[in-house]
């Protein structure tokens, strides 16, 4: 194997292994996102079931 060729080498593995760290830190991010996402859409469906038990009771 040539110098060339094993330079070619450690350039791509060392892009690789960026891009392979780049993409676990966005995939854990997006986790989070994910996470949040699910809290607040569960805490919105409590605060719209509550509002529609106060909303019946304001009616009658």
């Amino acid at each position: 194997m040539n110098l060339r060729v094993l330079l070619v080498n450690l350039c791509f593995t060392d892009e690789f292994v960026r891009f392979t760290r780049e993409f676990a830190r966005f995939t854990r991010d997006f986790g989070h996102f994910t996470r949040e996402f699910e809290r607040f859409t569960r805490d919105f469906a409590r605060f719209t079931r509550e509002f529609g038990h106060f909303t019946r009771e304001f009616i009658h």
